[in-house]
């Protein structure tokens, strides 16, 4: 098996007598890229050599590199397996607190060499690293804990030391070490509302649902956003030309590397949240905030990664949400060009459009679609629609209407095509047409 070949972002070592100069090579890629993978039972050609794995070979691991790498990172270690039974690990690391030393010396990646770093490479790394705006925005609520955030981890195979130095090495305190704003977003204590907005039509005129997903963490809230807004997926097939061809609603991809960009790139010190809009042809996904100086658009559109909130996108990263490969607005681009985003000065909206008509908007077009009944059909259509699992009683008290009348009504409106009872008596639902 083949891993391929080093480069400024990749290191191979054949044995852990080298693990030393590995952990070089991964400060030299924190300094160069922010992130960095070393391979270990790998030779300089790529080939797995294998290696002897034992019960604390990756704890060892660990603490070397707790002990070599200032700021301490917290490495993602994994054993792996070939085919043929050889055993090796991976290391890979992910930092935006740059500069950072291995035993108190400072490297620089460049192709596939570690090079020493001198005091002027090393001043233009600190100015390179910038400000990360959350460090200093104490938070409000000093009490906080952080569940979802460590399960997460543990379920990555991280094992976080729930303490000081991690709070640290994370961006998550301020000076003084109290709880800034970074901390407080990832906290099981952040109530900032995320919302999905879902409107009738193409355009803000009518809400038709609300739906919060607020109340938690941060990467708890993104995540149930995405698994809510993957449940709209629609795929459409057509057989017309003989050949059965499918096309998917939208791109969900590109939604999620816009949502996910919004929720760390967000302008988060006034606590004003992104949000997604769905409209009958289209989604927004609306974020706060410029982009960062001195980005020129082509910069920005070619993947030129450079996050606003450091800390927080180095969190999303370790629980697996992003990654610092500059893949997301190209990802955009690539589906829906570079008019898929709208940037001012106050913020970010990325549209994504739907390639057909969602069955949400055909349903309530034809909810809508009532000239010609009278007002006790449209009351009884539109309940029904907004409450599929009602009973005829339940439409009767919500209305006003009488349970004979409802009964007279519903059956009026199957008999025109425009309503149906689907599953059994006892597990019924209603499907407006």
């Amino acid at each position: 098996m083949n891993l391929g070949d080093e480069n400024e972002t990749t290191e191979f070592k054949a044995s852990m007598s080298q693990l030393d100069k590995g952990i070089i090579g991964l400060t030299a890629m924190l300094n160069r890229h922010n992130h960095g993978t070393l391979y270990i039972g790998v030779d300089d050609d790529g080939n797995v050599i294998g290696m002897d794995v034992g019960a604390g070979t990756l704890e060892t691991i660990r603490n070397r590199i707790r002990s070599f790498v200032q700021p301490q990172v917290v490495p993602e270690i994994s054993r792996h397996e070939t085919d043929d039974g050889r055993s090796y690990i991976s290391v890979r690391v992910t930092g935006y607190n740059i500069p950072y030393s291995c035993d108190g010396r400072y490297y620089i990646r460049n192709v596939s060499s570690n090079e020493s770093a001198g005091p002027d490479v090393v001043a233009q790394l600190v100015m390179a690293r910038g400000i990360d705006p959350l460090k200093n925005q104490r938070s409000d609520l000093q009490e906080l804990t952080f569940n979802t955030l460590f399960g997460i981890m543990v379920t990555r195979d991280l094992h976080p030391r729930k303490d000081a130095g991690f709070y640290r090495s994370h961006g998550m305190v301020d000076d003084h070490d109290m709880f800034n704003l970074t901390a407080y977003l990832v906290s099981d204590q952040n109530s900032i509302p995320m919302q999905v907005v879902r409107f009738n039509g193409t355009d803000r005129t009518a809400v038709s649902s609300r739906t919060d997903f607020g109340g938690q963490s941060l990467i708890a809230s993104a995540r149930a956003i995405l698994e809510h807004v993957s449940s709209y997926m629609l795929t459409e097939v057509d057989l017309s030309g003989g050949e059965r061809t499918e096309r998917n609603l939208f791109d969900f991809d590109a939604f999620r590397e816009a949502w996910i960009n919004a929720c760390v790139h967000n302008s988060w010190g006034a606590l004003v949240p992104p949000s997604v809009l769905v409209f009958f042809d289209r989604m927004e996904i609306v974020s706060y905030g410029r982009i960062p100086f001195p980005f020129s658009m082509d910069d920005f559109y070619s993947g030129d990664s450079r996050p606003v909130n450091r800390s927080l996108f180095e969190l999303f990263t370790l629980v697996g949400l992003t990654e610092q490969s500059g893949h997301g607005v190209p990802t955009i681009v690539r589906s829906y060009g570079r008019e898929a985003f709208h940037i001012t000065d106050n913020g970010v909206v990325v549209t994504i459009p739907f390639s057909f008509e969602p069955d949400f908007a055909r349903t309530r077009k034809a909810v809508d679609d009532v000239s010609n009944l009278d007002e006790d059909s449209r009351k009884v259509l539109r309940y029904l629609d907004s409450n599929p699992d009602a009973k005829l009683s339940d439409v009767a008290e919500a209305t006003g209407i009488g349970l004979s009348s409802v009964k007279k009504i519903v059956s009026s409106l199957k008999s025109e095509g425009r309503l149906r009872n689907d599953g059994t008596n006892r597990n019924s639902r209603w499907v407006v047409l």
